[in-house]
């Protein structure tokens, strides 16, 4: 009977062992997705805010946003990629981010773009502001 119990110790080590190798490499592998994919929003997430900025006060934004994509030339080509990275931003955004996007191309103004970095900011970090667009216009403002 020693003889069985051993056998059955062994056995249930080495399945345990490869259940638990097995579940370590998924967890790692979804471990290094999830950071792929903040990466990725983080990125995307920035260079759409900067075309944003660029939107809502040309002179200032377009000599700069030249400098990182001279083939954006003006307001027009700024506007095609605001779209553009609307479209894109279906696959790898969240809802709010979507529709606040959405806000800002049909209403491009200073509230919208604190809405629409707002969303970005709960979708990369889940961090909520009690700060009100009115109260970042202020700031921006003054």
């Amino acid at each position: 009977m020693t003889i069985e119990i051993v056998i059955s110790l062994l056995t249930a080590m080495g399945l345990g062992s490869v259940l638990g190798a097995f579940f370590q490499s998924r967890f790692e592998q979804q471990k290094q997705m999830k950071e792929q994919e903040h990466e990725l929003k983080r990125k995307r997430y920035g260079a759409i805010l900067i075309l944003l900025l660029t939107k809502l006060d040309p002179k200032k934004g377009l000599a700069k946003t030249r400098a990182i994509r001279p083939d954006l030339k003006n307001l027009a080509d700024i506007e095609e990629e605001i779209e553009a990275e609307f479209l894109h931003s279906i696959l790898f955004a969240n809802d709010e981010v979507i529709r606040a996007l959405a806000e800002f191309i049909q209403n491009p103004n200073h509230s919208s773009y604190v809405k629409a970095a707002a969303a970005m900011r709960r979708d990369l970090w889940g961090k909520k502001t009690s700060i009100n667009d009115k109260e970042v216009i202020a700031l921006i403002k003054d």
